[in-house]
């Protein structure tokens, strides 16, 4: 019996501890931050102190080699989640 919250993922997630950079992709700043939980169709980023977050960024992470376009779903302030779109 599972006390917690149902689960609305799709897709598996996964938890990792990979370092990577928020770039807005109109001014092209960026944000470090920690990438906590991956799946196929999203992610969970963790960023220390505040930042303003776009809505729509690209996800690089240097450590996996992998670049995305990505659309911000939520956040907590600290925590942030977001989707791929491409």
């Amino acid at each position: 019996m599972s006390l917690g919250l149902p689960e609305r993922r799709s897709d598996e997630r996964f938890a990792t501890m990979l370092e990577g950079w928020i770039r807005d992709t109109e001014s092209k700043a960026r944000i470090g931050c920690s990438v906590r939980d991956l799946s196929q169709s999203g992610v969970r980023l963790v960023i220390s102190g505040s930042a303003d977050i776009p809505v729509e960024f690209v996800l690089e992470i240097p450590g996996a080699g992998a670049t995305a376009m990505t659309q911000l779903v939520w956040t907590d302030g600290t925590h942030y989640g977001a989707r791929f779109t491409s």
